[in-house]
């Protein structure tokens, strides 16, 4: 156990402090020691920095993704509006609000939420993820 900042940032600047334990569930959804998930030391670090980048590429964390996760904040509140009367399953709602999202940085595009596509999409990813 660590007490205070000072000891907390010496510990956490220290690398034998910085690895990640491997699991079973991990090393089966993140493959053995690559990617940000399941990859530490200098791996973990040069894979950070590439997500960070081609991320920064995309647009995330600029005042323009900001716009994109508010639409879909705003259609989300919207489809409530018109049909939170009744049970719904807001996992569903929210899924296809990322999707959209993810999908407008991709290609420039975005589905309305009855979209036969978008729904199409979402059920082969949860098929994907089980």
């Amino acid at each position: 156990m660590l007490h205070g900042a000072e000891l907390i940032r010496e510990a956490f600047s220290d690398p034998a402090f910085s690895g990640r334990n491997a699991t079973e569930a991990s090393a089966f959804v993140a493959g053995d020691k690559y990617g940000i998930i399941q990859a530490s030391g200098d791996v973990w670090a040069e894979q950070r920095r590439f997500a960070a980048n081609t991320l920064r590429n995309f647009g995330f964390g600029k005042s323009s993704m900001q716009e994109i996760v508010t639409e879909e904040a705003r259609e989300l509140c919207e489809w409530l509006k018109i049909n939170g009367t009744a049970p719904i399953k807001l996992q569903h709602h929210f899924s296809l609000g990322i999707i959209n999202c993810l999908w407008r940085i991709v290609a420039g595009h975005r589905f309305e939420h009855d979209d036969p596509q978008l729904t199409q999409i979402l059920e082969k990813l949860n098929r994907l993820t089980g």
